[in-house]
């Protein structure tokens, strides 16, 4: 029986695949459009970006160490594509925070070979792993890694700064995770399609 490989090395292994190079190459644009477009969900009271749909795809179909260099590459294109937007200067902080983001999403959501979210148990395991994602990334990464970049930058109390962001980002989660519920089966169904049709032109081939 082969050694089952960890989460990180099958994700790794994903990058020998011409497939995963081209869809995140694929995402990687439609995040910096998205970016460069500044399309956003208007809701009362907030406005929320949808780039990180992409992000959590990517990490669902191909894992962690996919996702992170996708996280490296969404932020250090999208500054080089459009340096007029925050900053004027590039600050890696924020490409770490993309970076960890990326691993996030990966080790909660990869599961190759599973259909998602499926029924029951599965169904149960899949609501539960995108919560748990989008909550360390709002906690770890937008609200304390992006906090402390905030407070180096500009100087201001760490605190002062978390205690302002902290309602701001808990207000986003449960839309950001209804958007994560309807999008990644979405993304899922149509990735197996794309394997299925794949296979089907491989056997009339060899037919």
């Amino acid at each position: 029986m082969p050694e089952k490989k960890n989460v990180f090395v099958r994700s790794f292994h994903e990058l020998r695949s011409l497939r995963c190079l081209v869809l995140t190459a694929m995402f990687i644009s439609m995040n910096i459009t998205l970016d460069l477009l500044k399309l956003r969900i208007d809701l009362p009271g907030m406005r929320i970006g949808v780039g990180f749909l992409t992000n959590a795809s990517i990490g669902m179909l191909f894992g962690p160490v996919v996702c992170m260099l996708m996280g490296f590459c969404t932020d250090t294109l999208g500054f080089l594509l459009n340096p007029g937007s925050g900053l004027n200067t590039y600050f890696p902080g924020y490409t770490l925070t993309a970076m960890v983001a990326g691993i996030i999403w990966g080790v909660c959501l990869y599961r190759p070979g599973t259909t998602l979210p499926g029924k029951g148990e599965r169904r149960w395991g899949f609501l539960l792993r995108v919560l748990a994602a989008r909550i360390l990334i709002t906690l770890v990464c937008n609200i304390f890694m992006n906090t402390l970049w905030t407070s180096i930058l500009f100087g201001k109390g760490i605190w002062v700064t978390l205690i302002a962001r902290l309602p701001v980002q808990l207000t986003y989660l449960p839309v950001q995770y209804l958007l994560l519920l309807v999008v990644l089966p979405f993304v899922d169904r149509l990735y197996r399609i794309l394997l299925s049709g794949r296979g089907a032109a491989a056997g009339s081939r060899s037919a």
